[in-house]
């Protein structure tokens, strides 16, 4: 009965009527709790989307789960879906409003999240500045094949394979013999990162990586990345140059979203070179992600190319991870480096114009690794004769 009464309340939600069913969370049963559960399938969710909120599992049940000793490992999420129901009055009382940030592409949200208050495109202006550094002191590039021809391609389907890693391996390890200073590498997770490492260290390449930079690697305490920080530049520092037994610096295998990935500066010696390994694109099963992206898929209009809104916004979630990652490096007027981008998909146009303004209209497309590496020693080559 108490479900009924919730069920009803959906479509005129209030704060009263949904104080009674947080109520009810206390007392609740796995009986209850199971048929909640089940009101959530794909069939009936649309219920759920009233009012621009749902509701969503955020633990997958099991028959064990359901025992009365264990509801407390599970738990609920009220999710707002639309944030422009609290946007929507700024925008019809003021004269003009302008977000602005540094970080701000992919920009297809801030057209969605304006549209869906009631504002008509033709309204929205864009504007992007350059880089405070000259052309010539950045070098984008998109690597989709390695020095043995294996195509880099990180789809999660793909990854795991021997192969793929073994040629990340010896195109890391070519780099690193041009590159001056520090080289930082971020991978798509945690997990993917320490398999790597595990395969480079049974294989010999971190070995051979290790005779010209030092590795170091994200730690897993957060009360520990001062320490890495600090020996990853006093490693840079020492062997700046020729360096000291073949060393021309140290590189730091990080994480996207990570504890490096935000927040920390790689300028100048520090980050020369910054590699992005593969595309970042969040669980895509995940209950809150798949709610959202139902949500804008049946609430937004379909792109141009074919593709949902809520497919658009996964490909933004991802290249803002991105961003955020590569805009570690250029941090003064005379700072320069290079980024490097790792996976056959960077080359789309989909993928690539979601790039920051300054990084994107530079970006060499390089099928091949041997051009590639070419440029790569080139660009430092002409910094160290000036």
């Amino acid at each position: 009965s108490t479900f009924t009464l919730f069920a009803s309340c959906l479509t005129t939600i209030t704060p009263s009527t949904f104080t009674l069913f947080a109520s009810c969370l206390t007392t609740i049963t796995p009986s209850t709790f199971t048929l909640f559960a089940s009101c959530l399938t794909p069939s009936s969710s649309p219920s759920l989307h009233h009012h621009h909120f749902t509701i969503v599992t955020i633990t997958y049940l099991t028959s064990t789960m359901l025992a009365a000793d264990n509801l407390q490992t599970s738990s609920l999420k009220f999710l707002l879906l639309n944030p422009a129901v609290h946007f929507a009055s700024i925008l019809q009382e003021a004269r003009a409003v302008v977000v602005a940030g540094g970080t701000m592409q992919p920009m297809s949200e801030f057209y969605q999240l304006f549209q869906s208050a009631g504002v008509s495109p033709e309204r929205i202006v864009e504007f992007s500045c350059g880089h405070v550094i000259p052309p010539d002191h950045l070098l984008p590039l998109c690597l989709s094949k390695g020095p043995s021809g294996v195509e880099f391609d990180f789809t999660y389907q793909n990854r795991d394979n021997t192969h793929l890693i073994d040629e990340l391996g010896r195109t890391i390890a070519n780099l690193c013999m041009v590159v001056p200073g520090g080289v930082v590498c971020f991978f798509p997770s945690y997990e993917y990162e320490k398999k790597v490492h595990a395969h480079w260290s049974s294989t010999g390449t971190l070995e051979k990586i290790g005779k010209k930079k030092q590795v170091f690697r994200e730690p897993p305490a957060a009360s520990q990345v001062d320490h890495v920080l600090s020996s990853f530049a006093k490693c840079i520092q020492f062997n700046a140059g020729d360096g000291n037994q073949g060393l021309n610096g140290a590189l730091l295998l990080s994480v996207v979203g990570g504890k490096l990935s935000e927040g920390i500066n790689f300028s100048d010696e520090l980050g020369r070179c910054i590699i992005m390994v593969g595309l970042p694109y969040p669980n895509i099963t995940s209950p809150e992600l798949k709610e959202k992206m139902d949500y804008l898929s049946s609430t937004m209009p379909k792109c141009s190319d074919g593709r949902t809104a809520g497919q658009v916004y996964c490909d933004n979630l991802c290249m803002k991870a991105v961003n955020q990652s590569i805009g570690r490096s250029i941090r003064h007027s005379k700072d320069y480096a290079t980024i490097v981008l790792l996976d056959v998909r960077y080359s789309k146009p989909s993928i690539h114009k979601k790039l920051p303004t300054w990084i994107g209209s530079s970006l060499v497309i390089h099928p091949n690794f041997g051009p590639a590496f070419a440029s790569i020693r080139k660009f430092f080559t002409d910094k160290k004769k000036r």
